[in-house]
């Protein structure tokens, strides 16, 4: 078990991806970048969050919660990409029924907790851009080519940290629980 201070922290669950993915996540990221605008997500922040939390000091216990989720490993495959309306330029995924039903599971241990998670449609993405302005010359369906062709492993959720270092926003893993 992790031990943590009593620090608040803005939390989130996640499914973080193998070398591999986040190589070619990062390669769409980056072709994306070249013909158009925004600020692209570093490779290392590459992830599917499940749930966000937001600010808390409860880390202990929120830690407690997902430590208890039994769910099994399951494969899901990376596809399409789309923009937000507030500029979030991301990779998508297949429809997928285990992904769905670990999202409800996590949301409902955080529920469960007090936390009050936003209630809005779960739409799995990956987030490869923020404030993203496609330019002329972009092609979704070249960024498309680049992203992951083999199904993804889900085989553990992570208990993220996101804060600012130096002006970066950086996410670092604080828990991570093995699916079964």
């Amino acid at each position: 078990m992790w031990v943590l201070t009593e620090a608040k922290m803005r939390l989130f669950t996640a499914l973080c991806f193998d070398e591999e993915t986040k190589n070619a996540l990062f390669a769409a990221g980056k072709a994306a970048e070249i013909s158009s605008e925004g600020n692209f997500s570093p490779k290392e922040n590459l992830h599917l969050t499940l749930v966000f939390i937001g600010e808390t000091e409860r880390t202990e216990e929120i830690i407690s919660a997902v430590s208890e989720i039994e769910f099994p490993s399951f494969e899901f495959k990376i596809s399409g990409t789309g923009i937000f309306e507030k500029g979030i330029f991301w990779a998508g995924t297949e429809e997928n029924e285990n992904l769905r039903n670990l999202y409800k599971e996590v949301f409902e241990k955080i529920r469960g907790l007090g936390f009050e998670p936003e209630e809005r449609e779960f739409v799995p993405h990956i987030t490869l851009a923020r404030k993203f302005r496609p330019g002329k010359s972009f092609s979704a369906e070249e960024t498309e080519k680049l992203l992951p062709e083999k199904a993804v492993f889900a085989n553990r959720i992570s208990l993220m940290k996101s804060e600012r270092i130096e002006g970066v926003l950086r996410y670092t893993e604080i828990y991570s629980k093995k699916l079964l």
